[in-house]
C-alpha cells in the first residue's frame, strides 16, 4: 500500500501528468468543435477578410489597436491568405499561448499549489469550451496571468507583458497599476510597461496615424446595446416574458444589439456605470501601488477586481471575456508565499466559482445563443445569461472588497490577509 501511494505521489508531482491532462482536455475542446460548433470561426473569418480589403497594414479592424492588425496581416501572409489554412493558423497560435500559459503557472507557482494552480487554468478553457481559440483574447488573457505570475520575479518583463495587452484591447493598461511604486522591483515594472508600451503606440502613431491611433475609442462609444451586457439583462428578460416590444439584431458593430423600450435609459445607465467603474479601478490600483510590498496573490488579486470591473459596467459584454478571468484565477490559486501553509482558502473558492461562470458562459455562447438571439419565447437560455450576469456582479463585488482589504496599509494585518 504504501509503495502504491508513492507511486501516486510521484505521478501526482509530475509535470507530465498535467501535460497529458492538459493534452487530453484540448483534444476534447477540439472535437467539439469540429462536431458542434463549427460556426463559431465567424469572428476568424471576419478578420481575415478585414485584410483582405484594406489598403494599408493598419487601416484594417480599426475597432481594435493598430497592432491587432499588423498581426492579421502578418497571419494572412504566413497562410498566403487561404481562408482553412488562416483559421487553422490562429487556432493553433492560441492554442500556443494557451499551453505557454499552462508551462508558465507551473513553472512559477508555489510548489505547494503548482498542481492545483495548472489545473486550475487546464479547466477553465475547458469550461470555456472552443471558442476560447476562435478569438484573440487568449492573447491578453495569458498576458495578465503571466505578468501578475512574474510580477516578483521577472519585473520588467512583466510591464512589458501589461504593455502588449494593452497594445491589443487598450483598458487592461490599466493593470500596470498594481505592479507601480516606489521600490526598485515596482521602477523596473515602469521601465518594462514604459518602454514597450511608449514603442508600441510610437509605432501605431507614425505607421497609421493619429486618426487610427483613436479609432478604437470612437468606435466603442457608438455601440449599443449588447444582450449579453449586464446593463441587458432585465430587458432580455422582458423581452422572453413579454415576447414583445423589443428587437435583437446583428449590428454594424458586428453584435447581437437589442432595442426598444428602456433601451436608451439602460445605455445611460452602462456609460455611467463606466465612468465609475473606471475610476473604482484606479483606485484599487493606485492602492496596491502604494503597498510597500506586494504578495503575488495581491497583484493577481488587484487585477482580477480591475478586470471584473471592467467587464460588468460595459454596455458590451462578449462571451471570450471571461476568459481574462482564468489565468488569474491561476495565479491565486498558485500565488501563495513559499512559507505559507496550505488551506482550502478563498483562491480555490474563488477558482470554483471561475468555473462555474465559464460553463455557464459556454452554455450562453454557443450552445444556447441561437434562443438568446432569435427566439423570444425560450426563458432557459435566458435565465442561464441573467443567472451568469448575477454571479459575475457578485464575483465582482467580492473580488474588489477582497482586492481593497489586501491593499489596505495595515502593519502586521498584510500577510494574514494572504491566506
Amino acid at each position: 500500500m504504501t509503495r502504491i501511494r508513492t507511486e501516486i505521489d510521484r505521478t501526482l508531482a509530475s509535470g507530465w501528468t498535467y501535460a497529458v491532462l492538459w493534452a487530453l482536455s484540448r483534444a476534447l475542446l477540439g472535437y467539439m468543435w469540429a462536431t458542434k460548433a463549427t460556426y463559431i470561426v465567424g469572428d476568424v473569418n471576419y478578420y481575415l477578410s478585414q485584410v483582405t480589403n484594406s489598403t494599408s497594414w493598419s487601416s484594417s479592424l480599426v475597432e481594435y489597436p493598430t497592432p491587432v492588425s499588423w498581426a492579421m496581416h502578418l497571419l494572412r501572409e504566413v497562410t498566403g491568405g487561404n481562408p482553412g489554412a488562416f483559421v487553422w493558423a490562429f487556432a493553433t497560435s492560441m492554442l500556443v499561448l494557451d499551453a505557454l500559459m499552462g508551462i508558465l503557472v507551473w513553472r512559477y507557482s508555489s510548489p505547494v499549489w503548482r498542481a492545483a494552480a495548472t489545473v486550475t487554468w487546464i479547466l477553465f478553457v475547458m469550461l470555456l469550451g472552443p471558442l476560447a481559440y476562435f478569438r484573440f483574447d487568449m492573447a491578453p488573457a495569458v498576458l495578465a496571468g503571466a505578468g501578475a505570475l512574474l510580477a516578483r520575479r521577472r519585473p520588467a518583463l512583466a510591464g512589458a507583458m501589461i504593455a502588449c495587452g494593452a497594445a491589443l484591447k487598450l483598458w487592461p493598461a490599466l493593470l500596470v497599476l498594481p505592479l507601480l511604486g516606489m521600490d526598485r522591483t515596482a521602477r523596473r515594472s515602469a521601465l518594462g510597461f514604459g518602454v514597450t508600451g511608449g514603442a508600441l503606440a510610437l509605432s501605431s502613431l507614425v505607421i497609421g496615424g493619429w486618426q487610427r491611433l483613436i479609432s478604437p475609442l470612437s468606435w466603442q462609444s457608438g455601440r449599443g446595446l449588447q444582450v449579453e451586457s449586464i446593463a441587458a439583462s432585465p430587458l432580455m428578460w422582458l423581452r422572453t416574458a413579454q415576447n414583445g416590444g423589443w428587437t435583437v439584431e446583428l449590428s454594424h458593430y458586428n453584435a447581437y444589439e437589442i432595442t426598444g423600450p428602456g433601451v436608451d435609459l439602460a445605455l445611460q445607465l452602462a456609460n455611467a456605470a463606466t465612468l465609475v467603474g473606471f475610476l473604482l479601478a484606479i483606485l484599487v490600483g493606485v492602492r496596491a501601488a502604494w503597498l510597500h510590498r506586494r504578495h503575488t496573490r495581491t497583484i493577481a488579486a488587484v487585477m482580477l477586481a480591475i478586470i471584473l470591473i471592467m467587464i460588468v459596467v460595459n454596455k458590451a459584454l462578449s462571451p471570450q471575456y471571461i476568459l481574462w478571468l482564468g489565468g488569474l484565477l491561476a495565479v491565486l490559486v498558485g500565488g501563495a508565499e513559499d512559507d505559507a501553509p496550505p488551506s482550502f482558502g478563498w483562491p480555490v473558492v474563488w477558482a470554483l466559482g471561475g468555473f462555474a461562470l465559464a460553463y455557464a458562459t459556454q452554455v450562453v455562447y454557443p450552445i444556447r445563443y441561437s434562443e438568446i438571439v432569435f427566439g423570444t419565447g425560450q426563458p432557459f437560455a435566458v435565465s442561464v445569461l441573467v443567472l451568469r450576469n448575477l454571479a459575475l456582479v457578485l464575483f465582482t463585488v467580492v473580488a474588489t472588497w477582497k482586492a481593497w482589504q489586501l491593499t489596505t496599509r495595515v502593519s502586521g494585518n498584510h500577510s494574514k490577509n494572504m491566506s
